[in-house]
Order: structure tokens, then sequence, then C-alpha cells
């Protein structure tokens, strides 16, 4: 059986598309350039600063904001045209990497080694693309404005701190955009349609502590911290089919001769649902007051005390595969022949999917791994394809003649 064939894309279309298909390693040095920047999530500065050069060299007007995300906007040249609400394409700026650690490059053929190479310095790369695309030829054919934002503190602690605040602030303004994409590290097949929300806690367990010999009735922080970290492993095996429970970080203790005073442990928990979230948050409490008390059974006029605060908060959501954007997005993929893969993750997205506004993550080409280590890695041998996907899925959004305010989820 022969097998249909597409159509042909129109010329306006074909020509960027060809264009970039034959600067597949002009894409890879500008991505080695953004990594070798330095960007720590709120110390983004340096990285701020090149994509305000990038987009001011193709004529864009940018926009810092009050918590450093970079905006442009491309609006469409024939303004009768113009739907009011924008398309809106993110990629954070931010890694998780602290500004001692070294951002050296090491190259292997298509494979690029350095920390950040992948997440996000992709996503990144393929936002230079779009600059340079839809302020090009193709800003003749938009019939709405895309806008271009590129987005601080999305990683760990920044608590998705520059997409809040872009749509807080587009709210405001009643400037929604009719949809949202982000584009985070490499990949042509998968469309992040559901987005996992996540709760970390800091757990302190602190007492009155004292000397090592003298003092061992005395209750130990660092002992309970230990048995609340077993408990919490044993609870996470449970529940890992629905809910992921990770202790990411501890510490304690003062002196090497003392029992210690204090003791704290970070958990990082991810679900799909907002419920499920505040049961494993009900457990990791729970289970903390239980191990504090078990450890102050010796002395219980001087008991050990719990203290929880959140450290940040990402909200749920999720977008039906029927969603038009999701099927525009698996159009876009089966077009560079790759088979879509839907999935969940936790991204910029999940700021605009819990505000009804429809919302995808994909990732920019290549592929990748050792992602949030030193050992991060990019391969570029696809890197091509999954550029012609974001271009594709951008340009089918930014200048489709359908009225699409019905895209709104809520």
């Amino acid at each position: 059986m022969i097998a249909p064939q597409r159509a042909a894309d129109p010329a306006w279309l074909a020509e960027p598309l060809h264009h970039w298909r034959q600067r597949a390693g002009w894409v890879l040095e500008q991505q080695i350039t953004i990594a070798r920047t330095p960007a720590p999530t709120a110390q983004e500065q340096a990285r701020a600063q090149l994509f305000r050069r990038a987009l001011h060299a193709r004529g864009l007007v940018t926009r810092t904001d009050a918590v450093g995300n970079v905006t442009a906007r491309i609006a469409p040249i024939a303004r009768s045209s113009t739907a009011e609400s924008p398309l809106v394409c993110m990629a954070h700026l931010d890694t998780v990497f602290g500004s001692a650690q070294p951002l050296e490059v090491r190259r292997e053929g298509a494979i690029v080694h350095c920390p950040g190479i992948s997440d996000n310095g992709r996503g990144l790369a393929a936002m230079i693309v779009l600059a340079e695309t839809l302020a090009g030829s193709v800003q003749a054919q938009l019939t709405r404005p895309v806008d271009l934002v590129l987005t601080v503190s999305e990683e760990g602690e920044g608590n998705l701190r520059g997409a809040r605040h872009w749509f807080t602030e587009a709210a405001a303004r009643e400037a929604l955009p009719i949809a949202a994409i982000a584009i985070d590290g490499p990949g042509d097949r998968v469309i992040v349609n559901r987005a996992t929300g996540s709760l970390r806690l800091r757990i302190t367990l602190a007492g009155r502590g004292g000397h090592s010999g003298s003092a061992r009735a005395v209750p130990n922080a660092v002992n309970a911290a230990g048995q609340l970290i077993a408990a919490l492993s044993a609870h996470a095996a449970r529940v890992r089919t629905h809910t992921l429970i990770t202790i990411t970080r501890m510490c304690g203790g003062e002196q090497l001769t003392g029992v210690p005073m204090r003791a704290w442990i970070d958990v990082d928990m991810r679900a799909s649902t907002r419920q499920r979230l505040a049961d494993a948050r009900v457990v990791v409490e729970t289970l903390a007051h239980a191990r504090a008390a078990d450890e102050s059974r010796h002395d219980p006029s001087h008991p050990l005390h719990v203290t929880v605060i959140v450290l940040g908060e990402r909200p749920s959501g999720a977008l039906c595969a029927a969603h038009p954007l999701v099927a525009q997005a698996m159009h876009a993929t089966r077009a560079v022949d790759r088979d879509p893969e839907l999935a969940a993750a936790s991204t910029d997205a999940n700021v605009p999917l819990s505000l009804g506004i429809p919302a995808i993550t994909i990732g920019a080409g290549g592929s990748g791994g050792g992602m949030h280590t030193p050992q991060e890695w990019y391969d570029d041998t696809h890197g091509a394809i999954g550029v012609e996907r974001v271009l594709r899925l951008v340009l089918a959004i930014g200048t489709s003649v359908e009225n699409l305010e019905g895209w709104r989820t809520g």
C-alpha cells in the first residue's frame, strides 16, 4: 500500500524551513554560547543581556519587567487582520547550577557536554530561531501577535516566579494569550499536555542538644531526621505510581562531640492533582511528628519540635488530548516524521494551564541527558527536526485565519 503524500508546504513556509535545515550547525553554536553564559536561578542578568542583544539585532524591541523577564512582540504587518490575543512562546533563562559551577564545553562530534547545554540551552536557541523567522519574511503572514518571553526563576526554588509574574501582569492588562507554548530542552516527539503539580517542604527538627557523653539521653535531631528519611522512603515506594516523594537535601548537627540540636530535610513531592499533593503533605507531616515523638520518649521534658515551611508550590493542570492546541502539536510532530507522545511534566506551562489558558511544552530537537547534573550533554544528530517542529507549530497558530477564542479552557 502506498502511503498518502502530504500536501506541499506553501512557499512562505517552505523557505524558512529549508533555511533552518541548512543552519543546524549555526543553531548549535548559539546553544553553546548560551550554555557558556551563567544563569543561576535569580541571577540571570548576563543571559538576559545576551538575549536582549540577540533580539535587538533582529529588529525587535525588548522589555525587561520587574522580575527580569525579557519579552519581545512580533506583530502582524496587516493591522486589519490582527487578532486581539497573542500567542506566547516561552523559554526559561535559568539553570540549576550555582555561580561556582564551571561551564566548560567538551565536544565529541555531534555531542556537546556542558552543564545547562540541554536544559535550557536548547530551548533558548530555538527562541533565537523563532525571533529571526517571525521578524523576517514570515511576519507578513501573521494574523495575530506572537510574544517571545524569556522567563527567569523557573528552576527549583525559583518556583516559576518569572512565568507567574508575566501571566499576572497580562491578566491585569486583560491581555492574556490565546495559548502558550513553553520550549524546554531537547526532543522532537514528546508533547507535555499535563502539568505535574509539586510541593516542596523543609522539615526541621529542633531540640535542646547537649554533650554527647553526659547528655546522651537528650533527643537527637539527626537521629530523628534519619528515621524520618527511612519512613518517607518506604512510603514513597508504596505510592510512586501516582505520587513522587523525594528527599532532595539534608543537613544537621553542630559539632563532633555534641548531641545535635537541629536537623532538616527538604522534600520534593509531585503529583497530577492538588488533592494527591495535599494527601502527601499530611502523610509527610504526620511521619515527622511521629519520629520526633519517638526520639523524645527517653526525655519527654525536652522534646524535639517540628516545623514545616513551604519552599515552593507549582499548580497542576491538564489539556485534553482532543484540544486543538494538542492536535496542532501532534500534526506538527507527524509532519517531521515523528510519532507524537503525550506526557506529564513540571514546566513554565503549569502557570497558564492553572489559569485556564491552553498550554503545552515541547522540546527543540536533538537528544540529551544528565540534566541537572554537571555531566549534562546534548546530541545534535537530529536537532534540525525539532527546530522544524517548533516552527511548524508556532506558524500554524500565528498565521491561522480561524477565530481561536474558543480555545480557552477556563
